[in-house]
C-alpha cells in the first residue's frame, strides 16, 4: 500500500512513465496481479489505444483502462450492491420532473418554473454537483439552518431556492436508495466497500490525466491509496505541493496545485502515511526535445505576464514551430488550417492521427468542421456527445405525440410522415411512394384538412364545386334558391386510391394511438401505447435498411447513429414507465416527459477509424500524443472562455455559499482564472507544430478580436508574427502564397475557375493557376468536374427562343388565350412561358387571397344585378335594408363554394364573410347611386366571349399565317342612348384600387378594358341588334372606406364623404351628352363629379384632369391595342422565351412573380437586363399613338416593336 504523485510540466513524460511501467508489468508476467490505469471517462478510449499501441504489448488480460465510475461498479459487482435499477441521466430528470410535479404546493420559488424549459437540466446538474462534493440533503440542511442568521434581506430568494432545493434533494435522495442504481453514487460505494474487495487489494493503479478531483474522487483516491497494492498519480505541476500549503491565486498551475494539496490532506485525514513524490523536471521536456520554441513557449507561460519573462530568440535557419493566422472569417479560418493540415500529410509524412484540432467551443465551427474537412477528403472524428433530437426517431415520437394531442395539427402530422418511416419498404409493391405523399400534402394543403378532420373519411373524396357564378338563381326567392342548390349542388367522387391509401397509411396506426393513450391510466400503459406505433410501423427494420444504405455509402458514424437510436429511445420509454408507474398521468404530460427524455439524450460514438484528425474541445477532449494541433477560435472572449451565470444558484449566492463553507464547485471567477491552465495544456500539447488561429468577423460580418493568447505568444517569441489567411487568392497575393491554396483537388477546381473568370475580365492572373488547369485537366477523374465548373465562365442566364415546331406543340395553329396572358408576355416573355408553356403552378394553399375575395365579389354583384333584372327592378329604388338583405341572402349562397367552405371552417372566417357582406352592401349602395344619377343600365353581366360563350372570340390575324383568338369574360355591360344611338360602357370590379394608365395600354401592360370595349362594340350588331359607340372603360373599387374627418360629420356629409372614395376611374368619351348620362348631377351646375372621372366646366367643356377620350381617341386606342395583341401573338408563336421583366418608372415586372425562383434573373449577370420602358406625359401618349402609322398599326407593328420594346 501506498501513494506516489508523479508530477512534472506539460511534456514532462507523466503519461510515458505509466505507460512503460504497465508495458514493464506486462512483459514480466501476463497474468500477474490486476493493473488499473483510471482516466477521465471520455479519454479511456485513447488512453486505451495507447497502451495497445504500446510497442512489446501483446495484450491486456492483467491491464484494464477504467474511469472512476466504472471502477465502481467493477467494486460492486464483487461486494455486492448491483441488485437496485440502474437509473441513468435521462432518468434522473425524469424523477426530478415528478418529484416536482408532487410536491408542487409545497415549493415556495420554483412552483411555476419547474415546467419551464430547461430548468429540470439546471437542478439535475446542481443536484449532479452536490453529490460529487458530498453534499447530503442532511448537510445542506444543517447548513441552511446555520447561514439562516446571516442571510441579508435582500437574499429572500435565496432563502426561498434553498428551502425548495433541499425539499426536492431529500426526496430525490429517498427515491434512489430505495430501489435504483446511481451512478453519481457509485464512487461513494467504492469508498465504502473497497476494503471488501479482494480483486482491488491486489490491484496496482495508475491514475493520469485529471486536472482536478471532486471531493467524491479525492475520497475514492485516499480509499485506493489505503487498500491497493499502489497507487500512482500523475499531475501536470511545477512543483509538489504538502497538506495545508495553498497555491497563489494567480498560479497558472492552481487547479493542479490545489488538487495535490487536498490529496494530501484527505491520505492524512485517513491516518496514511505521506505519499511519495517524484518530478520530472530534468532539462527540457522531453515532448519538446526537437522544438526549441514550443520549449520556450511552455517554460515561460507562466511568466507571460510579468517582468521575468524570457524572449525567445530565433536562430535565422531555425525552422518555425509556432504559427499564428487571423483570418477574414471563420471559414476561411478553418480552410487555411485544412490545407495546412493536407500540407503536412503530403510534404512532412505526417498521418492524419499525428494532428488534432482544439476548440474552446465547438459550436460555432463543428458545422463549418464538417463541411470543409468533407470538401477537402480530410478524415475526422469530432469528440462530443450529440443530440438525438435530430434524428428522424426521435422526431417521429415528437411530432405523433403531438398530433395526436394537440388537435391534429398539420404540421405535425406531416412532421411525423416526412420522418421517412412511413415509406414502403422494398417488398411493398403498391404501397404509396414518395411522389404520392408529396401529392397528399398538397391534397391536404388544399382542403385545409386539420384537426379531427384527418380522422373524417369524407376528407379524402375530391369535391366538385359549381363555379360561383353559376351559383346565383335568377330570382331571390325561396323556390330559386332551392333550384339553385339542387343544379349546382356540391358532388363527391369515388375517393382517389392513393390519397386514400396515404391517409391509411398514415392516419389510422397515429389515430389508434392516440385511443390507446386516451384508454391509458398511468405512464406504462402510455410507453406500451407509443412502443405498439413503432412496431406497427416497424421501425427496427427501418432502421436497419438505413443503416445498411449509410455502410455502403461510406458514413460509418451515420449507421452507428442509427444503430444506437432504437436502444436510446426504448430506455427513455422503459424509465417512463419504471419511475411514474404508480402515478396517473394526462397524455399531455406523458408528451411533455417525453420530450424533455429525448431533449436530454445524447449519443456518444466511438472513432471509427485510428487515421483520422480528432477535433475537441480544449476541457473535455484529450489524446495520445500529437505531432501538430491546431487551435482554432482564439477570439476574445472565447479563449479565455467567459463564464456564463446561467444556473439555478446565480454566481454571487454561490460566493456567498462558498464563504459560508458549504462545498460546492467553485465560483465563476475561480473557473475564469482556471482557464489560463487549460490554454497552457492545449499550447504544450504539440511535439513538433503549434497553429493559432482567429477569425476577424463572425458570419453576421461582426468586427471580432484576437484572444489575449495571441499577444501573449508575440510577447514571449518576437519571431512569431501573425500572417493573415485570405478567403481566395488574388492577383495581389505572392505566387508562393497562391500556390498554398492548391490543397485538395476538389476546393482546387472552384478557385481554378474563379482565377479563370478574372482572367475573362481581363484581370491579371497567376501563372500558377494555368499550371493547375494543365494539371486537372491531365487527371481523369477531375476533368470532367473542372469541365461542368468551367461552363459557368460562359453561362449567360438567357433562354433561346424555341423551335417553330415547339411553339405549335405548346400552342397550337392557331393561339387561343386571354388578355391577361397577354399582359403577362408583355410584362416578361419567360412569365408566359412558364405559366402557359411549362404550366407551373404555385401550390394551391387553403387560406382566403385576395383572387378569391375578389372572385366572391363579382359573383355576388353579378347575381344582385341579375336578380334585379329578372324581377325587373330599377337598381337605384332600392332601399339600403332592402340592399343589405339580397346581398347577406347571396354572399351565404355563394359562400359555401368559396375554397371549400373556408368561409364557414373558423370563426375567424365567419367574422370575414359577416364584413364581405358589409363591404358589398356598401358597395350595391354606391352602385345604387350611378344607377340614380345615371341612365346607363346593365345590358350583360359575366360576358363571355369565347366558343361556347354569348359572345364570339375577337380573331385577329398574325402576319405569319396563324391567328389569334381573343377569349374572356367582362364583368359588367352598361348600355344607355342618346341621339348618336347606342353607347356602350364597360365596368369592372376590382377588390384594389386600379387606375387606367396609358402610357401602361401604350407597351402592352394594361389591355384589359380596351379589349372588351373592342370586343362589345365589334359584336354590337351580332349581339344587340345594331352597332354602338364607345361611352368609357371603368374600374369600380370594392371596399367599405374609411372616412378622414376633422369633425364628425352628419349623415349625408358621410355619404358624400363615401361616393368619392367610390370614385370611378378609367377613360370616358369626351362629350358632355354622353358624360351627363352618366351622371346628371353635372347637367345642372358642372364641377367635379364624384361618380366619374371626370370634371366640367359650367360651358360644357372638360377640365385639363378629365380622363376623357374623343371618338377618334378611341379609334386610335383600339387600332394600337390591336397592333399590340397581334404583336404578342407573333412573339409567343415564334418562341420567345427570354427572361426580359420590364421597368417603366418604379415598377417591374419580378416584383410579386412566382417564377422568379425557376428563371433566376440577376440584373449583375451577364445576359440579363430589363426593358426600361419609356415615361409618358398625359400629352405625350396622345402625340406618341398619333406618330404610330394606322397600316403599321394594322399589320401588328405598331405599340410594341420586336425587340420588346415600346417606342
Amino acid at each position: 500500500m501506498g501513494m506516489r504523485f508523479v508530477i512534472g510540466r506539460a511534456g514532462s513524460g507523466k503519461s510515458t512513465l505509466c505507460l512503460e511501467e504497465i508495458k514493464s508489468r506486462l512483459q514480466e508476467s501476463p497474468d500477474g496481479h490486476p493493473l488499473v490505469l483510471l482516466a477521465p471517462e471520455q479519454a479511456t478510449f485513447q488512453a486505451e489505444l495507447a497502451l495497445v499501441s504500446a510497442p512489446g504489448v501483446k495484450g491486456l488480460i492483467r491491464a484494464q483502462v477504467l474511469s472512476f465510475r466504472r471502477l465502481g461498479w467493477r467494486v460492486m459487482q464483487e461486494t455486492g450492491g448491483t441488485a437496485g435499477t440502474p437509473i441513468d441521466d435521462l432518468g434522473k430528470k425524469m424523477l426530478l420532473h415528478k418529484l416536482l410535479h408532487k410536491y408542487n404546493q409545497e415549493l415556495r420559488l420554483f412552483r411555476q418554473a419547474y415546467d419551464k424549459t430547461g430548468f429540470v437540466d439546471q437542478l439535475h446538474s446542481l443536484v449532479g454537483e452536490w453529490k460529487r462534493h458530498n453534499l447530503t440533503p442532511d448537510d445542506l440542511e444543517g447548513y441552511y439552518r446555520q447561514i439562516g442568521q446571516n442571510l441579508p434581506d435582500s437574499a429572500a430568494a435565496l432563502d426561498n431556492k434553498l428551502h425548495d432545493l433541499i425539499l426536492v434533494y431529500r426526496r430525490y435522495e429517498e427515491e434512489l436508495e430505495r430501489e435504483y442504481l446511481d451512478g453519481d453514487s457509485f464512487l461513494t460505494r467504492l469508498a465504502q466497500r473497497a476494503g471488501e474487495c479482494g480483486w482491488l487489494a491486489d490491484a496496482e493503479v495508475w491514475i493520469d490525466g485529471f486536472n482536478s478531483f471532486t471531493p467524491q474522487e479525492r475520497t475514492a483516491v485516499a480509499v485506493l491509496a489505503q487498500h491497493c497494492r499502489s497507487v500512482t498519480l500523475t499531475l501536470t505541476l511545477n512543483r509538489p505541493y504538502a497538506a495545508g500549503e495553498h497555491p497563489g491565486e494567480l498560479d497558472l498551475f492552481h487547479p493542479a496545485a490545489n488538487a495535490m494539496r487536498k490529496l494530501q490532506e484527505a491520505l492524512a485525514e485517513r491516518g496514511l502515511p505521506r505519499a511519495d513524490v517524484q518530478v520530472l523536471d530534468k532539462g527540457a521536456p522531453p515532448r519538446f526535445a526537437g522544438s526549441p520554441m514550443l520549449a520556450h513557449l511552455e517554460r515561460q507561460y507562466e511568466h507571460r505576464l510579468s517582468s521575468a519573462r524570457r524572449v525567445y530568440g530565433a536562430a535565422p535557419s531555425e525552422a518555425p514551430q509556432i504559427a499564428v493566422r487571423g483570418a477574414v472569417n471563420r471559414r476561411a479560418e478553418v480552410e487555411a488550417a485544412a490545407r495546412q493540415m493536407i500540407a503536412l500529410v503530403r510534404d512532412k509524412g505526417c498521418r492524419w492521427q499525428d494532428m488534432a484540432i482544439r476548440l474552446r467551443s465547438l459550436e460555432a465551427y463543428a458545422d463549418l468542421l464538417e463541411t470543409v474537412f468533407s470538401e477537402c477528403g480530410i478524415p475526422y472524428f469530432m469528440d462530443h456527445k450529440r443530440q438525438v433530437l435530430h434524428h428522424p426517431l426521435a422526431e417521429l415520437i415528437r411530432s405523433a405525440l403531438e398530433a395526436v394531442g394537440g388537435y391534429w395539427p398539420y404540421e405535425a402530422v406531416f412532421r411525423c410522415i416526412k420522418t421517412g418511416f412511413f415509406l414502403p419498404f422494398p417488398e411493398e409493391d403498391d404501397a404509396p411512394r414518395q411522389e404520392d405523399w408529396d401529392a397528399f400534402e398538397n391534397y391536404v394543403l388544399m382542403y385545409g384538412i386539420h384537426g379531427r378532420r384527418f380522422l373524417d373519411e369524407r376528407s379524402w373524396r375530391l369535391r366538385k364545386l359549381a363555379p360561383l357564378e353559376d351559383t346565383v338563381p335568377e330570382a331571390a326567392d325561396e323556390a330559386g334558391a332551392e333550384k339553385a342548390e339542387e343544379e349546382t349542388g356540391q358532388a363527391e367522387n369515388e375517393a382517389d386510391p392513393m390519397i386514400a391509401a396515404c391517409a391509411r397509411r398514415a392516419i389510422e396506426p397515429l389515430e389508434r394511438l392516440q385511443k390507446r393513450l386516451a384508454q391509458a391510466e398511468g405512464a406504462p400503459e402510455m410507453a406500451e401505447a407509443l412502443f405498439l406505433l413503432l412496431e406497427e410501423l416497424r421501425v427496427p427494420e427501418r432502421l436497419e435498411l438505413w443503416m445498411q444504405e449509410a455502410v455502403a455509402e461510406g458514413r460509418p458514424e451515420k449507421a452507428r447513429e442509427h444503430s444506437q437510436i432504437w436502444e436510446l429511445c426504448l430506455d427513455v420509454l422503459d424509465q417512463l414507465a419504471e419511475l411514474l408507474d404508480e402515478e396517473p398521468m394526462k397524455p399531455e404530460l406523458f408528451a411533455r416527459l417525453m420530450e424533455t427524455g429525448l431533449d436530454s439524450l445524447r449519443m456518444g460514438l466511438v472513432p471509427p477509424a485510428v487515421d483520422q484528425v480528432l477535433v475537441g474541445t480544449i476541457d473535455r477532449t484529450r489524446s495520445a500524443q500529437v505531432k501538430a494541433v491546431f487551435v482554432l477560435g482564439a477570439n476574445d472572449g472565447v479563449l479565455p472562455q467567459k463564464i456564463n451565470d446561467d444556473g439555478i444558484i446565480a454566481e454571487n449566492e454561490r460566493e456567498f455559499l462558498l464563504d459560508q463553507g458549504v462545498p460546492m464547485a467553485d465560483s465563476g471567477r475561480r473557473r475564469l482564472l482556471d482557464e489560463q491552465y487549460l490554454i497552457y495544456t492545449v499550447l504544450c500539447a504539440p511535439t513538433d507544430l503549434l497553429y493559432v488561429s482567429y477569425a476577424l468577423a463572425d458570419e453576421e460580418g461582426k468586427t471580432l478580436l484576437p484572444s489575449e493568447v495571441v499577444k501573449q505568444i508575440g510577447w514571449l517569441l518576437p519571431t512569431v508574427k501573425p500572417t493573415f489567411a485570405e478567403a481566395r487568392p488574388h492577383a495581389a497575393m505572392p505566387d508562393a502564397d497562391q500556390l498554398e491554396f492548391v490543397a485538395s483537388p476538389g476546393r482546387t477546381v472552384a478557385d481554378t475557375v474563379a482565377q479563370l473568370r478574372e482572367a475573362k475580365q481581363g484581370k491579371s492572373v497567376s501563372p500558377v493557376w494555368i499550371l493547375v488547369y494543365n494539371w486537372l485537366l491531365g487527371k481523369a477523374e477531375w476533368r470532367n468536374r473542372l469541365a461542368a465548373s468551367s461552363r459557368s465562365l460562359f453561362y449567360f442566364n438567357r433562354e433561346e427562343p424555341l423551335s417553330a415546331g415547339t411553339s405549335l406543340l405548346l400552342f397550337g395553329d392557331n393561339l387561343r388565350a386571354s388578355v391577361s396572358r397577354m399582359e403577362r408576355f408583355a410584362a416578361c416573355p419567360f412569365s408566359h412561358f412558364a405559366a402557359y408553356g411549362l404550366r407551373l403552378r404555385e401550390r394551391r394553399i387553403y387560406r382566403l387571397e385576395a383572387p378569391d375575395i375578389g372572385q366572391l365579389y363579382h359573383a355576388a354583384l353579378s347575381g344582385f344585378a341579375r336578380q334585379l333584372s329578372a324581377e325587373q327592378l330599377d337598381w337605384g329604388m332600392l332601399t339600403e335594408e332592402e340592399i343589405i338583405l339580397r346581398i347577406n341572402g347571396l354572399v351565404d349562397l355563394l359562400s359555401p363554394r368559396l375554397q371549400n367552405e373556408i368561409l364557414s371552417s373558423t370563426s375567424r372566417y365567419k367574422y370575414m364573410a359577416h364584413r364581405l357582406k358589409g363591404i358589398l352592401s356598401k358597395t350595391s349602395a354606391a352602385l345604387a347611386e350611378h344607377a340614380r344619377r345615371g341612365a346607363f343600365v346593365p345590358v350583360g353581366l359575366e360576358v363571355g366571349f369565347g366558343p361556347g360563350e354569348e359572345l364570339p372570340a375577337l380573331v385577329l390575324p398574325l402576319p405569319n399565317g396563324h391567328a389569334m383568338e381573343l377569349v374572356g369574360r367582362i364583368d359588367r355591360v352598361d348600355r344607355a342612348y342618346n341621339d348618336k344611338g347606342m353607347l356602350l360602357r364597360i365596368m369592372d370590379y376590382k377588390s384594389s384600387p386600379t387606375m387606367l394608365r396609358l402610357p401602361e395600354v401604350y407597351h402592352g401592360l394594361s389591355l384589359q378594358m380596351l379589349t372588351y370595349l373592342d370586343v362589345v362594340l365589334t359584336h354590337a350588331p351580332l349581339w344587340l341588334g345594331e352597332p354602338a359607340h364607345p361611352a368609357g372603360v371603368l374600374y369600380f373599387h370594392v371596399h367599405n372606406p374609411l372616412l378622414a374627418c376633422r369633425n364628425k360629420p352628419n349623415q349625408e356629409e358621410a355619404r358624400a364623404a363615401a361616393r368619392k372614395q367610390y370614385k370611378t376611374r378609367g377613360l370616358v368619351t369626351a362629350d358632355a351628352e354622353t358624360v351627363f348620362l352618366m351622371d346628371k348631377s353635372l347637367q345642372e351646375k358642372g364641377g367635379y363629379s364624384d361618380l366619374i372621372p371626370v370634371a366640367m366646366k359650367t360651358d360644357g367643356t372638360f377640365y385639363k384632369s378629365a380622363s376623357v377620350a374623343t371618338e377618334a381617341g378611341w379609334q386610335k386606342l383600339r387600332t394600337h391595342v390591336r397592333g399590340a395583341v397581334r404583336q404578342i401573338g407573333t412573339d409567343i408563336l415564334g418562341g420567345r422565351v427570354e427572361a426580359e421583366p420590364y421597368r417603366l418608372g418604379k415598377k417591374t415586372a419580378c416584383a410579386f412573380c412566382p417564377y422568379r425562383p425557376v428563371c433566376s434573373f440577376d440584373p449583375t449577370l451577364a445576359g440579363n437586363k430589363e426593358r426600361t420602358m419609356r415615361q409618358y406625359g398625359k400629352n405625350d401618349i396622345w402625340l406618341a399613338l398619333e406618330e404610330t402609322a394606322p397600316e403599321e398599326q394594322e399589320s401588328g407593328r405598331g405599340g410594341i416593336s420586336h425587340d420588346g420594346f415600346g417606342r
